[in-house]
């Protein structure tokens, strides 16, 4: 029996979620990427496999990243 290895990436923004080939680009990059597709704020906090990393993180094959909007700012204003 083979053992496959994940290869593509999970991103997930709200209900929104895609598995996209995206190892050994950079968060920045990513976001970059998918802003307007997705709708996700430059703010949006992002964790890899539930830990949060920089925008420097390059992802790796089987990585699930996760845009979270920061809490409380729904329908705030300044």
């Amino acid at each position: 029996m083979e053992t496959t290895v994940a290869e593509t990436t999970k991103v997930v923004y709200g209900v929104n979620e895609l598995e996209l080939d995206l190892a050994g680009r950079s968060i920045s990059g990513i976001w970059k990427n998918l802003a307007q597709v997705l709708n996700i704020p430059r703010d949006a906090l992002v964790t890899v496999n539930g830990a949060r990393v920089e925008d420097d993180y390059v992802v790796r094959p089987g990585d699930e990243i996760e845009f979270q909007k920061a809490a409380g700012v729904k329908g705030h204003t300044a």
